[in-house]
C-alpha cells in the first residue's frame, strides 16, 4: 500500500511542476512570424492585444499600472529577469515602445514572442 502512495505522490508532484511551466495565452494575439528561436526561459509574459489591452500572465492591467505590477512580480528574480512580450503584429508600435521603456528603466531582458514561419 505504501508503494502505491509513493507513486501517487510522485505523480502529483510531477503534474504540479509541469502545470506551472505552461503559461496559457491570455487572449488570441496574432504574433509575427520568425524562423529564429530563443531558448531563454521568461519569468513573466506580457501580452498586448490589437485593442491595446495589456495582460501580465492572465490578468488585465492598464498601461499606467504596468510598471508597478512588473516591479512587484519580478522583485525576487535577480538583477535582470527575462520577460516575454507577445505583441500583436498589427499593433501600433507606441505600446511596444512604452513597454520597452519600462523594461529599460528596470533592467529587464525582453524577448519577443513569435510564431514559426510556414
Amino acid at each position: 500500500m505504501s508503494g502505491m502512495t509513493d507513486i501517487v505522490f510522485l505523480l502529483l508532484i510531477f503534474f504540479m511542476i509541469t502545470s506551472t511551466l505552461i503559461v496559457p495565452a491570455a487572449q488570441n494575439i496574432n504574433l509575427p512570424e520568425s524562423n529564429n528561436q530563443t531558448q531563454a526561459n521568461p519569468v513573466l509574459v506580457v501580452s498586448i492585444g490589437l485593442d491595446k489591452t495589456i495582460f501580465v500572465d492572465d490578468q488585465e492591467y492598464l498601461v499606467s499600472e504596468l510598471e508597478d505590477v512588473l516591479r512587484k512580480k519580478l522583485e525576487g528574480y535577480g538583477e535582470a529577469p527575462t520577460v516575454r512580450l507577445n505583441a500583436d503584429k498589427n499593433l501600433n508600435m507606441e505600446e511596444v515602445f512604452a513597454f520597452l521603456d519600462i523594461a529599460k528603466r528596470n533592467s529587464y531582458k525582453v524577448i519577443l514572442g513569435t510564431r514559426p514561419s510556414n
